[in-house]
Formats: C-alpha cells, sequence, structure tokens
C-alpha cells in the first residue's frame, strides 16, 4: 500500500471521505470517479443513495446504466464498512462482460484524481472486489441462479447490503423472492434495472403494482435513448427505420409494450397478402424453393413453395419482397426420402432458382441427395444464431429472424399470394401464422415459441408458414432469373427513353 496504514479503517482520511460521500453517489462519480454523469445518471445515483432504498430502471439502448452499476457498486464498497454488494443478471457472463468491465475503466479514472488513495486498499479480480484485509467480510461479488433454482441466491444478509440486477425482465420471479427476501436490515439497498420486455413479473410489477406512484416502494425510473446525451442522433434514426414500433418502444424508449396478443399476427393481415402482387415488371427478381422436409408417417406435413423474391433486409428502399407464385407440394403423406426428386424437378423448371432446405432431421439426407444432384442449395438450421450483428442482437436464433421478417413483410405489403394458389393452402397459411407465440428474451431479442411448448398448448406445428418464412433468411440469397433481367432492362430503357422525351421538352 502507498500509506503506511495497515488497513483502510486506520487511514485518517477515510473519516472525511466517508463524510462527504457516503450519501451522495453523484459527489462521488464526479469527485472520485472524474467523471460527469448524465442527468439519467444523476437521477439514479440520487435514488440509490437513500438508505433502504428500492430502485427500478426501465430503459433503452446506451443511457450508461451498466456504467452506473460500476460507479454504485465501487461507492457502496467504499464507503460502508464490511458491505457486500451481489451483481446478479440471468446469465453470469452478462455481469462479468459488462459491469465488470466497468470496473476496470473506473479504478483507472480514481487513479489519475484526486482520491487515488483509496485504490491503494482495493483489490480487483475476476470473481471479486474487495477491500484488502477483508476479503471474505467486505466485498463485490457476481452471483446468479439457473432457472428452477433460487435457493442458489439465499445466504445473503448484513448491515450494509446491496443488490443489484441487470436484464431484471428475465429474472425468474422465484429468485426476487430470495433477493427480497434477504434485505432483512432497514439499510439494505437493491437496484434493478432492464430493458422492459415482458409486460408481466416482478420487473413488470416494479413499474406498476409495486411502485411508488401506486403506494408501492419501488421508485420507478424511465431512461428513454432519444434523452441521453450518450446515444447519437444518427442512432436514434437508423433504429426508427430498423426496428417495428414495439422494439422501438422497448429499446429506445424503455417503455413496456402493451403486448396485447401473444400472436406476432392476426388472421387479417395474412389474408390481405392473397391476391396482392408485390413483384413488378421492371424488378430483377429471383426463384426461390423454400423446403419444410416433414417428418413422415403423417406426423407433420412436407411443403414446397416456388417464389419470386426481391431485395435484402426487413426495412429500407431494399427490403425484401416475395411473391407465392405456386405449391407442388403440402402434404404429411409425402416420404421424406423420395422429396429430392420433386425438389430437382422444380428448381429444374425455374431459371436460376434456388432451393432453401431446412436441413434438420430428415432433411439432412435430402440436402445430401440434392447436392449430389448439383441442385443450388441453401441449407436452414433454425436454432443456430445469426451471422449479422444487426439480427444477433434482436433475435434468439434464424427461426426468430425468419419468421418475424416474414411477419413484417405482411404487416407492410411486401408479402403477396398469387391468386392461382389453392385458397386452401392460403388458409392454412392463415391458421398457422395467426397462432405463433413469441416473446422477448432477457437481452430483449425476440424469440418464437417452441414447437413442443406450442404443441402443449395445442398448437400444430406451423409447417406452411416456417416454409414460407425459409424466404427471409439472411442466408437465403438468389440469383436473377433470367426472365427477369430482360423485363427489367427493357423497362429501364423505357424509363430513360421517358427522361430523354422529359428533358428535350423542357429544353430552351
Amino acid at each position: 500500500m502507498a500509506s503506511n496504514q495497515k488497513t483502510l479503517l486506520e487511514d485518517p482520511r477515510y473519516t472525511e471521505f466517508i463524510e462527504r460521500y457516503a450519501f451522495d453517489i453523484s459527489r462521488f462519480c464526479i469527485e472520485v470517479c472524474g467523471e460527469e454523469p448524465t442527468y439519467q445518471q444523476i437521477e439514479l445515483f440520487d435514488s440509490v443513495s437513500a438508505p433502504g432504498s428500492r430502485t427500478s430502471v426501465s430503459s433503452g439502448h446506451g443511457t450508461g446504466k451498466t456504467h452506473g452499476f460500476g460507479v454504485i457498486a465501487l461507492w457502496h464498497l467504499l464507503c460502508f464498512h464490511n458491505s457486500n454488494t451481489l451483481i446478479s443478471a440471468p446469465k453470469l457472463d452478462t455481469v462479468q462482460k459488462g459491469v465488470w468491465k466497468e470496473f476496470a475503466d473506473l479504478k483507472q479514472k480514481i487513479e489519475n484524481g484526486t482520491q487515488r488513495w483509496v485504490m491503494d486498499y482495493v483489490d480487483i479480480k475476476d470473481q471479486r472486489v474487495y477491500v484488502k484485509g477483508f476479503k471474505l467480510s467486505w466485498w463485490i461479488i457476481a452471483k446468479t441462479a439457473p432457472r428452477g433454482s433460487p435457493e442458489n441466491l439465499a445466504g445473503a444478509h448484513r448491515d450494509w447490503l446491496l443488490w443489484l440486477v441487470d436484464e431484471a425482465s428475465g429474472v425468474p420471479d422465484a429468485n426476487f423472492g430470495v433477493i427480497t427476501g434477504s434485505l432483512t436490515d432497514a439499510r439494505n439497498r437493491i437496484c434493478i434495472a432492464s430493458q422492459p420486455t415482458r409486460a408481466s413479473g416482478f420487473f413488470y410489477d416494479t413499474h406498476h403494482s409495486l411502485s411508488l406512484d401506486e403506494g408501492g416502494r419501488w421508485n420507478a425510473l424511465v431512461f428513454s435513448s432519444e434523452e441521453s446525451t450518450l446515444v447519437s442522433q444518427e442512432f436514434i434514426r437508423e433504429k426508427r427505420q430498423q426496428y417495428t414500433k414495439e422494439e422501438y418502444d422497448i429499446k429506445v424508449l424503455g417503455k413496456f409494450s402493451d403486448m396485447s396478443s401473444k400472436y406476432l399476427l392476426g388472421a387479417s393481415a395474412i389474408e390481405a397478402c392473397y391476391r396482392r402482387n408485390v413483384i413488378y415488371p421492371s424488378d430483377e427478381y429471383g426463384w426461390l424453393v423454400p423446403v419444410d422436409v416433414g417428418g413422415g408417417g403423417y406426423r407433420d406435413a412436407s411443403v414446397i413453395f416456388a417464389m419470386k423474391v426481391v431485395g435484402y433486409g426487413e426495412f429500407g428502399a431494399d427490403a425484401r419482397r416475395v411473391q407465392l407464385v405456386r405449391v407442388p407440394l403440402l402434404a404429411n403423406d409425402q416420404d421424406p426420402s423420395m422429396l429430392h426428386g420433386r425438389v430437382t424437378q422444380e428448381t429444374a423448371e425455374l431459371s436460376n432458382s434456388t432451393a432453401v432446405v431446412d436441413a434438420g432431421g430428415m432433411g439432412v439426407i435430402v440436402c445430401k441427395q440434392l447436392e449430389n444432384n448439383n441442385v443450388q442449395l441453401v441449407k436452414v438450421n433454425w436454432g443456430a444464431p445469426n451471422w449479422a450483428r444487426e439480427y444477433k442482437e434482436r433475435y434468439k436464433n434464424q427461426r426468430a429472424q425468419a419468421i418475424c421478417g416474414l411477419a413484417r413483410a405482411i404487416t407492410e405489403g411486401r408479402f403477396g399470394i398469387d391468386g392461382n394458389v389453392p385458397l386452401a393452402y392460403v388458409k392454412q397459411l392463415v391458421r398457422e401464422g395467426a397462432r405463433l407465440p413469441y416473446y422477448y428474451d432477457e437481452k430483449a431479442r425476440r424469440g418464437i415459441t417452441s414447437k413442443e411448448d406450442m404443441r402443449s398448448e395445442g398448437i400444430s406445428s406451423p409447417d406452411a408458414f416456417d416454409c414460407a418464412a425459409f424466404a427471409f433468411l439472411e442466408s437465403a440469397h438468389y440469383s436473377i432469373a433470367e426472365g427477369s433481367s430482360v423485363l427489367a432492362a427493357s423497362a429501364l430503357d423505357a424509363a430513360r427513353e421517358r427522361l430523354l422525351a422529359q428533358m428535350e421538352a423542357l429544353a430552351p
């Protein structure tokens, strides 16, 4: 230690340090950490500073709450003798990659400031931050519990106890029962924060029935990204384009969505796609042949669609448009081992077409057979994570990305069904698409309820809708069909001629 004292308690500067900062986190942040907190962080700090405080933060992107947790944790450690701070989240790596990184940054800032001496008494390890000489009694640790084992969080009791819980919307209510049960002393504090991904549960209740406004103890704060000085206007503009309204409310405004329906779509939106044309004569479209491989034996259906596609992505001028042109197969009695023949025939009849095939289960064999037949192929692995960062941050897996992409295209008028598609198939798409339960996970990523859980609710496998969604996978690339490029070229030539004629007419 730089000081001659044996412990922090014996340093003569410590008494004045406590008197100045113990009940003022904002002052600690400014004077000790050398930072200028945002007004949202000051609001957070002021709320937590009071002994016995209960604080809940519903936040959009980038408002500085994780950094705020780092400041609060170090403040609590340095200002209260034998204090314990527990930082929790649904997954331990969330804490270690988030708040622990903040500790390293704050340590450097404090050591460059006027109160640098205090860090001589602090040791920051991978799993514990503690005051030297008090490793087992005066510390900050990360602690979580797997779903179904809330007792893993038990045993925390202290005069000066602080819980910080991130991604709180994804923490099981049973865990909060154990956490709040440890707050037995009037001085114990708790602060929880999250994007508001669920319109139910303990975190939701702290902003409603348990809030100060409703006569409860919880100070409910809402941090909008639009109001944060840490978030650029370019970011806000990008998210306005990228996100659906529901996503924007949750991830940017920090508002709970009403999520009045647990289903992704309504029947009327899908019905409106019938006889809608979304591919135009001037489009350079390609052909995709999505294939959902059923298990055979009347368990679930095998589906083959023939679809024209244009564009990529979910938003903007080039957002993907898809036209369902025909349905070569939709049946639950197809032998999966013979399916490759029908797919090979269908792709051969369509110019430069690409098959997009479910590669799970029996689909592995179908994909191998199609490769042997030299069919241009994209393999679908529903459970795998997405490749693009944008999709990784928004969706649980490829299944969620594709199905939500199709749902958005339906609501925005970018999905059409030809009038010659049999009405029975259209009705099946409507039935399946109108009963797709979805959710947000603890990272505010959208997920689609598993087929097993859907079956437990009496919802059959959405084979046809899944197959249509294959066309919206980020990996579903296409080649331009020969006929479409001719049409597009002629349309472009005609447009050029019209423009030249207009320019000549305007010439002096």
